[in-house]
């Protein structure tokens, strides 16, 4: 029942902001978000609690999950995938956009890259850890030497592969939707008028073709780190990796096993906040990018 509380209370939160400051043309733009936010955080508990009561149901009268202390396995957990997500979101932006914005940079079309980027996103995600950790044993069969990096701990070669799995896909997603937009940007008018001022390439390839298309990048961005989040409880599973989705995995109450309800409601509300506060700074920073969305908002706020 205190889930549901802790669900009502953001739903109560969210309307009140609504029904107080919507109509605000100053503050609402800025409080939309911690409205949305709190609509999203009310619904993800709901959804979770019944489903977790439903898979409860399941399992045999008297069977009972051995207390443990919540707060402080999430807390771990929590810190464990935040640092497995920031270093998969690293190399995985770095790669899809680097490698869109030097073809820019370079003048130069390497239809390889596009034909890799075709294949990384078709393949499933438990696919390529089943493949990693194939490539682990034969370099073991190979060396004697184990690279995997352990498994239930967090080590230095543990977060690399499972940040190798987890940011290949977002990163193959951010080159095939940031390489058209970067190249239909080279072809507008304002850049065709800097480059006959005699600006070199360099400087109109980082100010009339990065600078511009940065809100619509940030939004590819976040659609990425939704395939991020969304495989986070399949690689942490697949390489032993203690964070919040082997956590929800591990409890569970399913095949007759008792599992921990609020262990498994609070993995899935811990790891939804992250990717929720991650969304809402995502919308601000488009915002800051771009005045034309402000506006937009100021707008939308004044109609209302």
């Amino acid at each position: 029942m205190a889930w549901l509380s802790l669900s009502l209370i953001a739903l109560i939160i969210s309307l009140a902001l609504v029904l107080l400051f919507g109509t605000h043309p100053r503050l609402w733009p800025r409080l939309r978000f911690a409205a949305i936010l709190g609509f999203q955080v009310s619904g993800v508990l709901a959804c979770t609690v019944i489903l977790v009561t439903l898979a409860q149901l399941a399992i045999a009268p008297g069977q009972s999950a051995p207390p443990v202390n919540a707060a402080s396995v999430i807390a771990i957990a929590f810190r464990n995938s935040l640092f497995l997500i920031v270093a998969a979101s690293v190399w995985g932006t770095a790669a899809g956009f680097g490698a869109a914005f030097a073809l820019i940079w370079f003048r130069r079309r390497v239809p390889a890259l596009a034909i890799m980027a075709a294949l990384l996103w078709v393949v499933p995600t438990f696919l390529l850890a089943i493949a990693v950790q194939e490539i682990q044993a034969q370099i073991y069969n190979a060396t004697s030497l184990s690279t995997s990096g352990g498994y239930g701990r967090v080590t230095v070669g543990l977060v690399f592969w499972g940040a190798v799995v987890l940011g290949i896909r977002p990163a193959a997603y951010v080159f095939r939707r940031a390489d058209p937009i970067l190249q239909d940007a080279t072809r507008q008018l304002f850049v065709r008028t800097a480059s006959a001022k005699g600006l070199g390439w360099h400087e109109v390839a980082s100010r009339h073709v990065l600078r511009p298309t940065l809100p619509v990048l940030i939004s590819t961005w976040l659609i990425s780190f939704r395939l991020m989040v969304g495989s986070l409880p399949l690689v942490e599973y697949f390489f032993g990796f203690p964070g919040l989705g082997r956590l929800f995995v591990l409890n569970i109450p399913v095949a007759g096993q008792p599992g921990n309800a609020d262990l498994a409601i609070a993995a899935v509300a811990a790891l939804a906040g992250l990717f929720l506060l991650l969304e809402a700074a995502a919308a601000i920073a488009q915002q800051s990018v771009d005045p034309r969305l402000r506006d937009v908002r100021a707008g939308e706020a004044a109609v209302a």
